[in-house]
C-alpha cells in the first residue's frame, strides 16, 4: 500500500493539496506532539495575536497561506507595540483588526498595491467599536510615532464610516496624515 502526502494531510486535518507547507508541518507536529522548529509565537503583544493579524476571508476561501516570515512577524510586533497597544490603552477598549499582514499572494488576490506596507507587516487597518474613527485617528496623529496614518472611507456626515489605516516602521516616521474618501479613493492631506 502506498501512502500519498495528501493522505497524511487528511489524517492530520489539513486540506489535502498534496504539497508540503507550514500548515501541514504544524498539523503533523501537533498530531505527534512535537514542537515546530522556527514556529512563530502566537502573540505579537499583550493584547494582539498573530492569528488576528493574519486573518483573511479571501485567504481562507482561496486556500492562500498568509503566514509571515520571521522578519514580517517582528514588524507586526513593532506595529502592535508602538501603535495598537497605546491606542487600546488610551481608549480602554478592544481594537478590531480589519486587515493586518497580507502576503504577496493574498495582496494580489485582493488587488492591493504591490508596495503595500501590509505585505511587510508594517501596516494595519482597524477600528474601535463605539469610538469614532476620526477621534481615534486624531489621537494617533497627536500622540504617537507612525509612518503613515489614513482615515479611510471617511464621510463628513458619518464620523464612524470607514476605518483607520496606520503603519509603523523602525526605519522612518514620516508622520504622513491623509483622509481617503470613496469612491476613488480621493486622498487629501490631514484628517478631515
Amino acid at each position: 500500500m502506498t501512502i500519498e502526502f495528501a493522505d497524511i494531510q487528511r489524517f492530520v486535518g489539513v486540506d489535502p493539496d498534496g504539497l508540503p507547507g507550514p500548515k501541514t508541518n504544524a498539523a503533523i507536529a501537533a498530531k505527534l506532539g512535537i514542537p515546530v522548529p522556527g514556529k512563530l509565537p502566537d502573540r505579537i503583544s499583550e493584547h494582539f495575536t498573530l492569528a488576528e493579524m493574519m486573518r483573511s476571508q479571501t485567504a481562507t476561501r482561496r486556500g492562500i497561506d498568509n503566514t509571515p516570515t520571521r522578519a514580517q512577524f517582528e514588524s507586526l510586533r513593532l506595529l502592535a507595540t508602538n501603535v495598537l497597544e497605546p491606542v487600546r490603552a488610551h481608549f480602554g477598549k478592544p481594537v478590531r483588526i480589519t486587515s493586518g499582514y497580507r502576503g504577496p499572494a493574498l495582496n494580489a488576490a485582493i488587488g492591493g498595491a504591490p508596495s503595500s506596507q501590509h505585505c511587510k507587516g508594517e501596516a494595519v487597518d482597524f477600528e474601535i467599536p463605539g469610538v469614532e474613527n476620526r477621534r481615534v485617528a486624531k489621537w494617533i496623529r497627536d500622540n504617537l510615532a507612525f509612518d503613515q496614518l489614513i482615515l479611510e472611507g471617511a464621510k463628513a456626515s458619518d464620523p464612524n464610516a470607514g476605518w483607520i489605516h496606520c503603519s509603523f516602521t523602525k526605519h522612518r516616521a514620516r508622520k504622513s496624515v491623509l483622509t481617503a474618501t470613496f469612491p476613488g479613493p480621493k486622498y487629501t492631506e490631514g484628517i478631515a
